[in-house]
């Protein structure tokens, strides 16, 4: 059951002064985050405003999560704020919720067309993540993600908080995850959304690939091969099954399921 403070400010001035307020209280380097301004924006843009945050974490590339937040460590991998909110549509305050973001990320379906959906082949890959409540310990996912690396690079070079450009990104991931380094312009594109919309701001932008079949054999010699980028202690393994399987096993999590429905579903020509 939530709670919360209810009371409104009384008038719209009042808001304005305290959403002033309330971005100021966000630290500089989590303000100047791709990940928060695309959802400060999206709140704005819904009429809510930002009455106050309290910064939770913070973590930087190469450093743990739990670092207290400072303006001079550099750039901000992930972020979590405490948000004191006033939402527009039901003219309330909610202040019982924190705010989880990261950068965002690009998903690559790497997929072979069998006669049916359900025969369908997918390349997954196999990878430990701490986070996973699987049987194995496991997360088995489309291939993707954003390197701490790349952030800190493109944000380093960017002259406004906009991230990697996601089909490079996405065209990276692939190649550092499976070993196969496909040209951009065979990347289909499914727009951006998010994945879990009650745990974190940021979004997932969805591509797919109709590979090969001689693309699809080289990939089965790789299973046995572990890839990724060792600095960011990342390793991963190639996984291969068909769409079927992957229902059947409930070898994804929900989320990954949706995305490739999205992926391998045709689109809608009429």
């Amino acid at each position: 059951m939530e709670t919360g403070d209810l009371t409104t400010p009384t008038t719209g001035g009042e808001r304005g002064e305290q959403s002033k307020q309330g971005e100021q209280d966000v630290p500089l380097q989590v303000r100047r985050t791709a990940s928060f301004q695309r959802w400060y924006t999206a709140q704005r843009n819904a009429g809510n405003a930002l009455l106050g945050a309290r910064p939770v974490w913070t973590s930087t590339p190469g450093e743990a999560p739990g670092a207290a937040p400072c303006e001079e460590k550099g750039v901000v991998f992930f972020w979590a704020l405490h948000v004191r909110m006033h939402v527009a549509a039901e003219d309330r305050i909610k202040d019982n919720e924190v705010v989880i973001s990261r950068p965002d990320v690009s998903v690559v379906a790497l997929y072979r067309p069998g006669p049916s959906l359900d025969e369908t082949v997918v390349v997954l890959v196999r990878e430990f993540r701490s986070p996973a409540s699987t049987p194995d310990g496991y997360v088995h996912e489309l291939p993707g993600g954003s390197s701490p690396a790349t952030m800190a690079t493109a944000m380093a070079t960017a002259t406004d908080a906009t991230g990697p450009d996601p089909l490079v990104q996405a065209v990276d991931e692939v190649a550092e995850e499976t070993g196969l380094r496909v040209d951009p312009r065979r990347f289909r594109a499914h727009g951006s959304g998010q994945v879990a919309a009650t745990v974190s701001a940021h979004h997932a932008h969805l591509f797919s690939v109709e590979i090969t079949d001689e693309e699809l054999d080289w990939l089965r010699t790789r299973r046995d091969r572990p890839h990724g980028v060792e600095a960011d202690s990342e390793r991963t393994w190639v996984e291969i099954a068909t769409y079927g399987e992957i229902r059947a096993a409930r070898l994804v999590d929900w989320a990954t399921l949706g995305m490739l429905a999205e992926a391998l579903t045709p689109a809608d020509t009429g």
